[in-house]
């Protein structure tokens, strides 16, 4: 019992953060988008450029209550806000749930807030920052050594993962030349690559074929035509998420099958 009030306490303050970075992430992706710096000024109404006090910046709340309205002059405020700011709030919350105080869990809430400042870019810019990648990388490069383990176990286990990417990119490869246009943005080739280094050749199956699902569901909702262009690195990072935090219940249900 001392253990789960514990962890609930952690999962809320996680919560909370990951709400606040959520917010300022996508005020960096919207200012970066649009050609403006990332991270000068202080946040302010893209409709009519009145600076913004602390009032009106509490994560979730502050769109809630305002009704999704600037309320110094009543345009609606991009709903993007309130999706980074839930979502922040989910990923940290529920890495926080699935890994518990100990030392993996800074590797994992990086692992999070990078995948979220992708796929806030991505969303924004259809564009997953090459250095964005790397600091994936680098991440995982890092903890790897803090936490002391065996690096050949490691390096066997994200070689084996790199063929379920490999093996995508010669389908796409082939599917481009068959149809003649761009069927898989590069980026989102290199974000599994580096997905690679963290989940096993299994999850990264799971994590890409939850990231299909909910992007051909979030399509079919938002009235998405067909062959029109999908950021697919929110969808791509979200099923990552999944793998690692609830996948590995289901990923033995199906190997029990056989």
């Amino acid at each position: 019992m001392e253990e789960q009030i514990i962890t609930a306490y952690l999962c809320f303050w996680l919560a909370v953060f990951g709400a606040v970075l959520g917010s300022f992430l996508d005020c960096a992706a919207s200012r970066w988008a649009a050609g403006e710096r990332m991270f000068a000024g202080r946040s302010h109404c893209a409709a009519c450029g009145h600076t913004l006090g602390a009032g009106d910046l509490v994560p979730v709340f502050s769109f809630l209550l305002r009704r999704g309205k600037c309320k110094y002059c009543g345009e609606r405020i991009p709903s993007d806000c309130l999706w980074a700011e839930l979502g922040g709030a989910a990923a940290l919350a529920c890495v926080g749930r699935r890994f518990g105080w100990g030392p993996a869990l800074g590797q994992w809430l990086i692992f999070a807030a990078v995948l979220l400042a992708l796929s806030l870019a991505d969303a924004h810019r259809r564009v997953l920052p090459g250095r964005l990648l790397a600091a994936l990388a680098v991440n995982r490069a890092v903890w790897l050594l803090l936490l002391r383990e065996d690096l050949k176990a490691a390096a066997l286990a994200a070689l084996t993962a790199c063929a379920v990417p490999a093996g995508l990119l010669a389908l796409v490869l082939l599917a481009e030349k068959l149809a003649g246009r761009e069927v898989m943005g590069g980026g989102d080739i290199k974000l599994l690559f580096a997905l690679a280094l963290y989940l096993t050749w299994a999850q990264l199956l799971l994590a890409l074929l939850a990231g299909c699902l909910a992007g051909l569901a979030w399509a079919a909702l938002a009235g998405r035509r067909r062959g029109t262009a999908v950021a697919f690195g929110p969808f791509l990072a979200a099923g990552a998420l999944y793998a690692v935090c609830w996948g590995e219940p289901l990923i033995q249900w199906y190997f029990g099958l056989f």
